[in-house]
């Protein structure tokens, strides 16, 4: 039978819980290691909205739909590709090129970052951010590319 661990045993393995209401109004429940590897639960309580468009140098992130769409949008270059997810679809990110998501209402993601996570790399984009962040769910689901 499993044995539930102390929070002392955790902590000594440098596990980490850090949870946090985003300037969105996203709520994220992470669990961390000390290897950079991680857990996230995003959970989007309200309407529509967008995160940060940002890209990572080494380390990936594989996102499941657990409730709800959402938009993931990726930039090559100056085209932007629009994809809507339903529940329970997937997607990993490809180091180097910039992504976005937007949550649908009530909408709730699960992202497990790994691969070289040794050192943060979160790099911002302004231009994915200036190409999704003015478009509503509808808009961007017209968008969306129906033949991935």
């Amino acid at each position: 039978m499993p044995t539930p661990l102390s929070e002392q045993e955790v902590s000594a393995r440098g596990i980490m819980l850090r949870h946090e209401k985003m300037d969105n109004g996203e709520l994220r429940f992470r669990l961390a290691a000390p290897d950079g590897t991680c857990y996230i639960r995003c959970e989007n309580p309200g309407g529509e909205t967008w995160e940060n468009s940002h890209s990572h140098a080494a380390l990936q992130e594989w996102t499941v739909v657990q409730k709800g769409q959402v938009i993931y949008a990726e930039q090559y270059g100056e085209k932007t590709v629009y994809r809507l997810l339903d529940t329970w679809d997937t997607v990993i990110t490809t180091p180097g090129i910039p992504h976005n998501i937007c949550m649908g209402p009530d909408s709730v993601i699960l992202t497990v970052k790994f691969g070289d996570c040794a050192s943060p790399d979160w790099v911002p984009s302004e231009l994915l951010d200036r190409h999704t962040k003015p478009l509503t769910f509808k808009q961007a689901q017209k968008l969306c590319d129906t033949g991935i």
